[in-house]
């Protein structure tokens, strides 16, 4: 139900607004009931048919409107109704975003890889196909804007569509700082910024991460321009990636969308599904939850039975573990090596340790030598950690002193641009 204020101030004459859908940073999106008994959907520009925004986006709908593709939402009608820019397409089933919802909702961390690999192939065939045979870009590429349509992706919402032609063209509010290229906060958008955008997007329904963590708009603006993006939520594989689709500069990007998401198919991620993954965030306590639920195998001596032998003569990892002597054999213990005490002495060791997961590591094994036994062994034993992120240098030397990092045992490699 909608209030009697908002069926007033808006309205198309022949259609009946029902439900608002959302709105952007141009206007909002009402379904509306169409003569005939068909569902449209109806977007009503803000302010004034003389504004900025209305005129921009007039500007826009005049270069798209000609252009047909099974992957662009189609425009139905445009018009002016009371001084306002009203303009009707048709009525998606929803977004791309609301079905990243419904995946989280359901305990995943985004939408399944190859489900989300078909759709992005959709929009990605419909951006090239602006690009290529249009010279335009859609330059607002993000999740709201991605509709599903009878198991299909239409890209929708073209208020920000740009001829790359045209040096003199100008952008004007509206982009979405989230998925926008450098270049386009630099006005100056390339034949790749909806490619850059694609990556971003791809990496967040994925995962439930974005690569940049910046809140507000100048954050994410300096992010951009300057700062490398974090890829560590993604598939070993899907890094190489987008980390070429989210170059700076255009000309290292991929030729085009459907060459980017190519390579994601055809990149090697196993068996990684996007499930909630706690690893990210505790990497030691949290990986590998299965080892730590199943028992552990006892000792490994030198009596095998024959039947554990491969065809080649070799061990079977698998047959191993589940291998149990026959009922008649006799199990000896072996008994712990005899170490007298006074000749126990500790070599002098440096442990090496690179990244987040391996700062977790460092702290639990400081721990354990510690408890075992005490601090004077432990003179021996040196330990470094090496990472580029400072947060993570900093969170090695907080907490209990039994396991905390040094400063002195810590050394902060940031990463540097190729330039």
């Amino acid at each position: 139900m909608i209030d009697a204020p908002e069926q007033q101030e808006l309205s198309l004459p022949g259609y009946t607004l029902s439900t608002r859908l959302g709105a952007g940073g141009y206007g909002e999106v009402w379904l509306a009931h169409a003569p005939g008994g068909l569902t449209k959907a109806v977007k009503f520009i803000y302010g004034s048919f003389h504004d900025k925004r209305a005129e921009h986006e007039l500007r826009a709908l005049q270069r798209i409107k000609e252009v047909r593709h099974p992957f662009l939402l189609s425009l139905e009608r445009i018009e002016v109704v009371d001084g306002r820019l009203v303009i009707v397409t048709e009525l998606a089933e929803g977004s791309l975003k609301d079905r990243f919802d419904q995946c989280q909702r359901e305990g995943q961390r985004g939408i399944p890889r190859e489900e989300l690999l078909k759709c992005l192939r959709d929009a990605a065939d419909a951006l090239d196909f602006l690009s290529e045979k249009h010279s335009l870009q859609h330059l607002d590429v993000k999740p709201e804007n991605l509709l599903l349509v009878a198991g299909h992706v239409k890209v929708a919402d073209f208020g920000l569509v740009k001829d790359i032609g045209n040096s003199q063209a100008s952008l004007v509010g509206g982009l979405t700082p989230l998925y926008s290229a450098p270049e386009v906060f630099q006005g100056a958008p390339s034949n790749r910024s909806d490619q850059y955008s694609l990556a971003l997007l791809y990496q967040e329904m994925l995962t439930g991460v974005l690569p940049f963590s910046g809140v507000t708009a100048a954050e994410l603006t300096l992010q951009h321009l300057h700062d490398e993006p974090n890829l560590s939520a993604l598939p070993t594989a899907d890094r190489y990636v987008l980390a070429r689709a989210l170059a700076k500069d255009p000309t290292q990007r991929y030729s085009s969308c459907c060459e980017m998401i190519t390579a994601l198919q055809n990149a090697q991620t196993g068996d990684w599904a996007a499930q909630p993954d706690e690893s990210l965030t505790h990497p030691l306590e949290t990986a590998l939850p299965e080892r730590r639920s199943s028992p552990r195998p006892g000792p490994v001596t030198e009596f095998f039975d024959e039947q554990l032998k491969t065809p080649r003569g070799e061990l079977s990892k698998s047959m191993l573990l589940d291998w149990e002597p026959p009922a008649d054999t006799e199990l000896r213990c072996l008994p712990p090596l005899q170490i007298p005490p006074s000749d126990f002495a500790t070599q002098p060791t440096v442990v090496i340790g690179i990244g987040e997961t391996a700062s977790a590591v460092l702290r639990q094994l400081r721990q354990r030598l510690n408890r075992e036994f005490g601090d004077e062994p432990l003179a021996a034993v040196q330990f470094l950690l090496l990472d580029s992120d400072p947060k993570t240098i900093a969170r090695a030397m907080q907490g209990d002193e039994r396991s905390a990092l040094k400063p002195a045992e810590t050394l902060a490699l940031p990463l540097r641009r190729p330039q």
